[in-house]
């Protein structure tokens, strides 16, 4: 049987005489690869007839026009249409299967006179578990305007965390948008991945359009993960002390390992490997060892006090991504 995922753009530009590509990501099992994969663009009928598929190629007004590309060791197919006219507008499917009824993404392509290049689509994959670093590109570096990421459903893009604080209830502990770099640039780490995280996705800059407008992301969560569930949550007594692990790869080479602190989508650094702790926190917090073999390494917390309750994160940062892991603390009173 074919798996049921498969995500892609739901709308598409292209300008008149131009070109269009349409990228259409479904999860890599046996099935899925040997499909027949096709493009077809619905009628006044509502019948969706053939364009191009991987088992035939384009006829009619498409000869020449439309090529189709498929690469299943990654699970991506892409259409592209060159030499866009007016009439080329409508409704269209990228989908698998032996009939064009079966499982698709439908999507709208609009020709205009002049249409902007749009940014491909990023392919995320992440593992059971684990945990994923999302670019956001902006162009935008002089505005305060909020920084979002947000899930494509059917009709609208459902909110899942903003820089104004806001987490959905579904992502508490788990999501952090990155304060933006010089360039406008933000990442959103996510971590704890679910099978259900996995899908379309927008992040971008509230108000930004255009070239500068969402980055459109599709996340693969991998179900077959070597990952090893480790405990999330801790409790301990107001007074007393909590150690924990961090763990990391061992064959990874990371310029930063950190613990923050989690809370509305942020996470401040309380400590790092490099021997920093933040202020508040010292005579409490230290690393009483580490195990690079393992890929490890331990924190401790002192006199702990109630405030202390709540999420933290271990991180790892190599390059632009970054390993994290959330733990929640429970201190109760002795």
């Amino acid at each position: 049987p074919v798996s049921s995922s498969l995500y892609g753009s739901r709308f598409l530009a292209g300008g008149l005489g131009g070109s269009v590509t349409h990228q259409c990501f479904y999860s890599t099992s046996p099935a899925n690869k040997h499909q027949r994969k096709y493009w077809c663009k619905i009628a006044a009928n509502g019948r969706c007839y053939t364009i191009i598929s991987s088992r035939s190629s384009p006829w009619g007004e498409y000869r020449g026009r439309v090529a189709l590309g498929d690469v299943p060791q990654n699970g991506t197919f892409s259409v592209t249409m060159t030499g866009l006219r007016s009439s080329d507008s409508g409704t269209y499917r990228c989908g698998i299967g032996s009939t064009n009824d079966g499982l698709y993404v439908s999507l709208n392509l609009t020709v205009l006179a002049d249409a902007p290049v749009p940014r491909p689509t990023q392919l995320i994959r992440g593992e059971l578990h684990g945990s994923v670093t999302v670019l956001c590109p902006s162009g935008d570096t002089q505005s305060d305007q909020k920084r979002f990421w947000c899930k494509v459903g059917r009709s609208s893009c459902t909110l899942a965390a903003s820089s104004d604080g806001y987490v959905g209830r579904r992502y508490q502990g788990r999501i952090v948008i990155t304060p933006q770099d010089a360039s406008g640039a933000f990442k959103v780490l996510i971590n704890d991945l679910k099978k259900e995280d996995s899908g379309l996705y927008l992040c971008g800059t509230h108000g930004l359009r255009g070239q500068d407008g969402p980055q459109e992301v599709v996340l693969q969560v991998a179900t077959a993960s070597a990952l090893p569930r480790r405990p999330k949550f801790l409790s301990g007594t107001v007074g007393g002390s909590l150690s924990f692990q961090c763990h990391h790869d061992p064959k990874g080479t990371y310029e930063k390992k950190y613990l923050c602190r989690w809370k509305g989508g942020s996470c401040p650094v309380l400590l790092d490997l490099q021997g920093f702790v933040l202020e508040s926190y010292r005579g409490r917090l230290r690393v009483s060892g580490s195990d690079p073999e393992h890929g490890s390494y331990t924190v401790l917390l002192r006199q702990l006090r109630e405030e202390d309750s709540g999420w933290y994160w271990c991180g790892a940062r190599s390059g632009p991504s970054e390993l994290t892991a959330p733990l929640k603390l429970l201190v109760h009173k002795g």
